[in-house]
């Protein structure tokens, strides 16, 4: 488990192991490993709850290649 995750986790929480999918989540988005809408739908929360909660731990939504970008607006415009 990267070290950046677990400042963000504490074992007795009891919703643990969901914190620990949705922060792995997020580190795959950061890495550009996998786009927002699908650690959106990976996670079933709307997109734009997907980058707010990136917002609030310093995850930009704007790093977004252009593709993606391209695939967003193509989307929007259907």
């Amino acid at each position: 488990m990267p070290s950046e995750i677990l400042n963000y986790v504490s074992v007795n929480d009891s919703n643990y192991s969901d914190r620990v999918r949705e922060l792995m989540i997020y580190v795959l988005v950061k890495e550009g490993k996998i786009s927002f809408g699908k650690g959106a739908q990976m996670l079933g929360i709307t997109k734009i709850d997907f980058i707010t909660d990136l917002g609030k731990l310093g995850i930009p939504y704007f790093n977004e290649s252009i593709t993606e970008v391209e695939s967003d607006l193509k989307t929007l415009d259907n």
